[in-house]
């Protein structure tokens, strides 16, 4: 939805993104797909209404990742795409034990290889601003992206 965001992820090799905001979602996907659809959609922002968007995106046969869906309600999507159309939908709140390592190694060491997950970093509050950084997080703006508190402000070797 922001293009300063989509700015942000060609540093990490981003090259088409979609922009939620002005395209049809699916329509691309399929264009982009030669009309087959995505292999797997994760879906990573809080709420319901677009579950249908990324089940009617993926191909049959195809994985809808709902990861960290925060939110009890209720979601719209056919049923029938599940059972004919064999669709997988999933959840996952955090990533499992047995990987650990490695994504540890990626976030807080892959910096020295080029491919530094600080600059995802857009505000840094010290623990008395833990309210005000809650408040920022809670309520995404083009211009956040995540929100770090640190007990010591510049703690964690940057400013």
């Amino acid at each position: 939805m922001y293009p300063e965001r989509h700015a942000i992820a060609a540093r990490f090799g981003l090259k088409d993104p979609i922009n939620a905001g002005t395209e049809n979602v699916v329509e691309r996907v399929f264009a982009e797909t030669d009309g087959r659809g995505a292999d797997a959609v994760i879906l990573a922002v809080g709420g319901n209404a677009l579950i249908k968007t990324a089940m009617d995106a993926v191909r049959p046969g195809g994985k809808v990742m709902l990861f960290a869906q925060t939110q009890h309600g209720e979601a719209s999507f056919d049923p029938g795409a599940v059972c004919m159309d064999e669709k997988t939908l999933l959840g996952s709140y955090s990533s499992s034990f047995p990987i650990l390592d490695e994504v540890t190694e990626l976030v807080f060491g892959g910096y020295s290889d080029g491919f530094d997950l600080t600059q995802l970093i857009s505000h840094r509050f010290p623990l008395e601003q833990a309210v005000e950084a809650i408040e920022i997080a809670s309520h995404p703006k083009a211009d956040s992206m995540k929100i770090m508190i640190e007990p010591v402000l510049g703690a964690s070797g940057r400013t």
